[in-house]
């Protein structure tokens, strides 16, 4: 009689080659195949002297797909978890294999509501499918890409706008002129400058046209713009104050236009490169004109500027 050829399913299979060992694509083959189901002969029982069989319905593997079987012996098992035997699930149900059909049914119902069977389960269906995980991995770095393509794009139009802003203040252009609308026909320096490198610029161009939350070019932002060019100036002075050997300071007390006082502060210096540097610095608020108002304002902004060592040189600091 020829013999029954091996499956990758058959229950005696795995007590050679168990799940975990197999490759991926023995893995992809066995869950394919399913659950072998062959046919389970009767067994004797006896019971209180009395001599009955009890015998397998097929019908079984109908109603508990998940149901698993090896002809020799005649023993029953949990497909799921015999497949990936994990530890704490009932050894009747992935070793030894369930032989007591006349509780059988009982027996079943209570392995289906165990934690462990309903993971292994769940296990199974999602095995070889598109890993989830590494879907919201892929989501998230193509939202990192878009979010730094977009920072790219974000730092060059406004990169290009700063320029233009530079460019107005190097040459003393004023920024703003009579009339900003989008229907001027005499704008300013730095509009004219603005749409001049956009028509060499095509992404500042393309931010231009469809920009409409954000174009760069209001009095706002220029005005941001300043105070960040005027920030970043004023660490530098400070750094080469701190370094230098020789420093003298001018003030002067002025009025703004709306009559408040105000000290005009001008630092000079000797850089690294031994050129003397003389360097606007800022304007101080005064709380009025006397001599002890502009002396304490004057001290205590320097106390701030200059390092230790050229503090103990002024007077009262």
């Amino acid at each position: 009689m020829e013999m029954e050829k091996e499956k990758a399913n058959m229950v005696k299979t795995f007590k050679t080659t168990p799940f975990e060992r197999r490759t991926l694509q023995e893995k992809l083959e066995v869950k394919e195949l399913g659950p072998d189901q062959p046919d389970i002969t009767s067994q004797q029982s006896t019971d209180r002297g009395r001599r009955y069989t009890l015998s397998f319905s097929r019908t079984w593997f109908s109603k508990k797909a998940l149901l698993t079987a090896c002809s020799k012996p005649n023993v029953l098992f949990c497909f799921p978890c015999l497949l990936f035997q994990t530890s704490g699930s009932d050894t009747a149900w992935i070793q030894t294999g369930m032989t007591d059909l006349k509780h059988f049914s009982e027996k079943a119902k209570k392995h289906e509501q165990t934690r462990i069977h309903m993971e292994n389960a769940m296990r199974l269906a999602m095995f070889g499918r598109v890993n989830i995980s590494a879907q919201l991995d892929e989501g998230y770095r193509i939202g990192i890409h878009k979010h730094d393509a977009e920072g790219d794009e974000n730092s060059h139009i406004l990169s290009k706008i700063t320029d233009c802003v530079k460019f107005c203040g190097a040459f003393e252009l004023a920024l703003r002129g009579h009339d900003e609308s989008e229907s001027s026909e005499n704008p300013s320096i730095f509009r004219g400058l603005v749409d001049f490198v956009a028509s060499l610029d095509a992404v500042l161009h393309e931010h231009l046209e469809s920009a409409t939350v954000f174009k760069g070019t209001s009095k706002t932002v220029q005005n941001e713009l300043l105070d960040c060019m005027l920030s970043v100036l004023r660490e530098y002075i400070i750094e080469e104050i701190r370094s230098a050997d020789f420093v003298s300071i001018q003030g002067d007390e002025t009025k703004d236009i709306s009559t408040y006082c105000q000290l005009v502060l001008v630092i000079c210096y000797i850089d690294e490169a031994h050129d003397v540097q003389e360097r606007f610095f800022e304007f101080i608020p005064l709380r009025s004109a006397t001599a002890d108002s502009i002396a304490t304002a004057l001290l205590d902004r320097l106390s701030s500027i200059l390092p230790d060592d050229q503090k103990s040189k002024l007077p009262g600091i």
